[in-house]
């Protein structure tokens, strides 16, 4: 793939975001589009899962064991993130079960369409079992719905793969489940309905 080179006019939105824009009828789509146009610029301090997410990817890339996630805990301040926090642990803690995990860096790309600019950016890149798996974590309490996965996994599959190799694994972890999905190599299924959701995201943009 080509360098990525940030453009100023580009509308720049999260993959979650896109996501559930995607999953969203009739008028709660302008709605979600309203929500992400006006909401203020990125401030850690509002991203609910950022300690759980720099947590986990530490554990892995210095190779320690699971149970320093449970450190975390004595870290939080955020009564809501101390009553959600450990439903997240537990869940990751059984996903790992004895699996003997090696770190790699896991690949990242921008998904340049029209104006939409969305980056495809799996937290964890995970060697284990004698397979690859480039994982991207889905922390959310609602458990993922079946047509979520396989747009996330198109997305990593088209824009990812040359980056990622063909011996790697896209897969999506629902946390709070314990539930890794894999992939489909080269399924790019969902492909044709989210570039159309993309031109309609952008539409909707320039609109309100």
């Amino acid at each position: 793939m080509g360098k990525y080179i940030k453009r100023k006019d580009a509308i720049s939105v999260s993959l979650t975001d896109f996501i559930d824009f995607v999953n969203k009828s009739g008028g709660s789509k302008m709605t979600k589009v309203k929500q992400v146009k006006n909401r203020p610029p990125y401030n850690p301090a509002t991203d609910f899962y950022k300690a759980l997410r720099e947590e986990i990817i530490d554990t892995h890339k210095n190779n320690d064991d699971k149970k320093r996630l449970d450190n975390l805990l004595q870290k939080l301040t955020d009564s809501k993130k101390i009553a959600n926090y450990p439903s997240s642990i537990d869940g990751y803690k059984k996903f790992w079960g004895k699996k003997k995990t090696q770190w790699f860096d896991p690949p990242f790309y921008h998904w340049l369409t029209g104006d939409l600019d969305i980056k495809i950016n799996p937290e964890l890149g995970l060697a284990f079992d004698k397979k690859y798996y480039v994982i991207k974590l889905f922390l959310k309490a609602d458990k993922i719905s079946k047509d979520k996965l396989s747009q996330i996994l198109s997305l990593m599959e088209s824009q990812l793969r040359k980056e990622a190799g063909d011996q790697v694994i896209f897969a999506v972890l629902d946390v709070k489940n314990s539930k890794l999905y894999e992939n489909t190599k080269d399924n790019f299924t969902y492909l044709p309905l989210l570039e159309g959701e993309a031109k309609s995201f952008e539409s909707i943009w320039k609109a309100i």
